[in-house]
């Protein structure tokens, strides 16, 4: 019973296979139309290089000497990549952002930019290629020269890899006539892979009022304004993809002096407070297919603000003008077919075979999370937190049971004052974990994680700093997967499939794993002559089976 179930089952696959002839015409034309043919990206180079970028700065001369620096932070913009032969080319730009005290008690901010550029060498690329490229900041030292000049060294770590477009359909080597091409039998198997486009919406201005809370004193002047813009949703239709996001923003500023502060009360103060800005938009997105996994990378370019007054006269509103920039990478997933195995009815032949690997795109998702810690506080004389920055990044991905498992570090900044116009800066590493429901999917995959914080907020408890973030993990998940197809194939023409002199009736008593295919392919026979010659389905197969006489070349009988 058991073995009959079996060749019930292998005969059965045989008929899907058949069915499917239809649908691969209509593939054919499709990938007539798109210009990619039977192809399918795989990754031919991967690498994680880093580089250290070392840069010289003067302040400008309406900006007071430095005092004591107090945060230094960069950030990647403009970044360009391109292939070469066998090289892979990167250029942009880093934008350093420093906070310093001054000799009087002030807070000033200074921003200067540095290009840099590189290359690496990439083996196994040809024809159509893809190039994903990550770069991410790892540290940022700073040393002050004198009160005027510093010097500034960023380590970079750039990800690269490199796909490339790889044909599906076999080689043929010997000398076939057309007639004898398309004699050739060949199974193939339906495989989804992905294809990366691109698409961008570029400089859309930004003019935002971001109000004081009421516990919060009046604004003197805006000192530094730091933004974080993220995106959270999409939405695809009639050939745009829809987007939504926000903009984290902090705000440090002088504040006003309080009409009951005395004349002795000289020193300044400050103060700062955090806000989110939404941000919406459409972008052109054609030929993208059902369900895209989409990535966005936001950049701010442009930046001015200042205080504004409000209703009542005070100057409690903070003004920003900017603009952002959008840089989408949709991941799309497209049909294809590989070649699992091929054989000439007329002529011996042999088949090369190799393993292929390939991605499909699963899906992006993102999600918020809580993060606390608390460092020492080293100097109890520094009572009154000012301002609480922090970056967070994930380090590691693993996936248990039904959870996926984030693990990282947050980089927390924390400027305190004595309240007596002297500041100090306490950075501190906080270990990040977050767990989110793991996708349901009996393959491998590679997560790609990205992390932001959205708001860090700090108190002094005793000896120590508490310290609370609000993070935002967003990560995209590609399936993995490897098979063998068949790359080239040979056919003999010396060599006949079988002999002039073979008998007239030949019996053939299935195995227990046989299917019409490999019966087909062992006599040089195609599975529909099988089946005439036998009056039967693909959905049973007799013990015994009848092989058909050799006939000659004819039509194309494609197996699929």
């Amino acid at each position: 019973m058991k073995q009959t179930e079996k060749r019930l089952s292998a005969a059965k696959a045989d008929e899907l296979l058949l069915s499917f002839a239809e649908k691969e015409a209509d593939m054919a034309m499709r990938n007539s139309e798109n210009g990619r043919g039977n192809t399918i990206l795989v990754k031919t180079f991967e690498d994680t290089s880093h580089n250290e970028i070392s840069a010289e700065y003067n302040l400008p001369d309406y900006l007071p000497d430095i005092n004591r620096l107090l945060k230094v932070s960069a950030k990647i913009t403009d970044i360009s990549k391109f292939l070469s032969g066998d090289t892979l080319e990167y250029d942009g730009k880093l934008k350093c952002t420093l906070l310093y005290a001054t000799g009087d008690g002030n807070l000033r901010s200074a921003e200067f930019e540095r290009d840099f550029s590189g290359n690496t060498g990439v083996s196994g690329t040809s024809g159509d290629c893809d190039i994903r490229f990550k770069s991410e900041i790892e540290t940022v030292s700073c040393r002050l020269q004198n009160p005027r000049k510093l010097t500034a060294k960023i380590k970079l770590a750039l990800k690269s890899a490199v796909y490339c477009n790889v044909i599906t359909t076999p080689n043929i080597v010997g000398k076939l006539t057309a007639e004898e091409e398309r004699a050739l039998q060949y199974r193939t198997h339906s495989a989804i892979g992905v294809v990366l486009k691109k698409a961008e919406e570029l400089a859309t201005p930004i003019s935002e009022d971001l109000e004081l809370d009421a516990a919060l004193p009046s604004i003197d002047e805006i000192i530094a304004a730091e933004l974080e813009p993220y995106i959270t949703e999409f939405r695809t239709s009639d050939g745009k993809t829809a987007y939504k996001g926000e903009i984290a923003t902090e705000i440090l500023y002088r504040a006003v002096k309080e009409e009951n502060e005395t004349d002795t009360e000289t020193a300044m103060k400050f103060s700062s407070f955090c806000a989110k800005i939404p941000i919406s938009g459409e972008i052109p997105t054609e030929n993208i297919g059902e369900h895209p996994v989409i990535k966005a990378d936001v950049q701010i370019g442009n930046l001015e603000f200042r205080p504004q007054q409000n209703a009542f006269g005070e100057n409690r509103t903070a003004e920003l003008d900017f603009d952002y920039s959008v840089y989408l990478e949709i991941f799309c997933n497209e049909e294809t077919e590989i070649t699992t195995d091929m054989y000439s009815t007329e002529y011996e032949s042999s088949c090369d075979e190799e393993s292929l690997s390939y991605e499909t795109a699963l899906c992006a998702k993102s999600f918020n999370f809580s993060a606390d810690g608390n460092a020492e506080r080293e100097d109890a004389d520094f009572d009154r937190i000012v301002m609480t920055t922090a970056t967070a990044n994930i380090e590691k991905t693993e996936k248990q049971g039904n959870k996926l498992l984030f693990s990282g570090n947050a980089n927390v900044c924390v400027i305190l004052t004595n309240g007596e116009g002297i500041y100090l800066s306490r950075n501190f590493t906080l270990p990040l974990r977050a767990e989110t429901e793991a996708p349901r999917t009996g393959c491998s995959c590679t997560v790609e994680p990205e992390a932001k914080v959205l708001s860090a907020m700090a108190r002094l408890d005793g000896e120590r700093i508490q310290t609370n973030l609000e993070v935002l993990v967003s990560y995209t998940i590609l399936e993995q997967h490897t098979e063998p197809r068949i790359r080239q194939i040979s056919v003999y023409k010396d060599r006949p499939a079988r002999s002039e002199k073979s008998p007239s009736l030949t019996l053939c008593y299935p195995a227990f794993e046989d299917t019409l295919w490999d019966i087909a392919k062992k006599y040089s026979t195609t599975v529909p002559e099988l089946m005439s010659a036998n009056s039967i389905s693909a959905e049973n197969m007799p013990n015994v089976l009848v092989i058909p006489r050799r006939r000659e070349t004819g039509s194309k009988q494609r197996i699929l």
